[in-house]
């Protein structure tokens, strides 16, 4: 008599390293696979949780907002296609105002780690990553983006 074959899901993860940095909380130096070996040492490994979600604005508009949350251990990926001399203009509010984000280029150089808000003009044309986390616990979050 044959035995049925055990299914099971798939579970996808990515283990990363944790940088040894203070200024910056581990969850968010975990940005993604395209950033270079360099940007994370290999020091003890984790498990980190990361999404990823495109941001388009409506039809004639230069900005809008993304409600979403993200729990302990855990990144949200926003890619965001802008022009060069364009200027992003960034801002995230959290009940608990813990939750920061971190901008990154297309070359995967960081404009701005563990902020609240940030402005400044962008150096070339493509994608980029703006990547939020949280300093402590889980954080609902609103962000506000607008590029001009």
């Amino acid at each position: 008599m044959n035995k049925p074959a055990k299914t099971f899901k798939q579970l996808n993860i990515l283990i990363i390293g944790l940088s040894a940095s203070a200024s910056f909380p581990a969850s968010v130096n975990a940005i993604s696979s395209i950033v270079p070996s360099t940007a994370i040492p290999e020091q003890s490994a984790i498990l980190m949780a990361q999404r990823q979600q495109q941001i388009k604005f409506k039809r004639g508009a230069s900005s809008g907002e993304v409600k979403g949350g993200v729990a302990r251990g855990e990144v949200m990926i926003y890619l965001i296609g802008a022009q060069q001399g364009q200027r992003m203009n960034l801002e995230i509010q959290s009940v608990e105002g813990n939750a920061v984000f971190k901008v990154i280029d297309p070359n995967t150089n960081p404009l701005a780690e563990e902020k609240r808000s940030w402005s400044g003009e962008l150096p070339q044309t493509g994608k980029y990553q703006i990547v939020v986390g949280t300093e402590r616990g889980g954080a609902s979050y609103t962000l506000s983006v607008s590029i001009h």
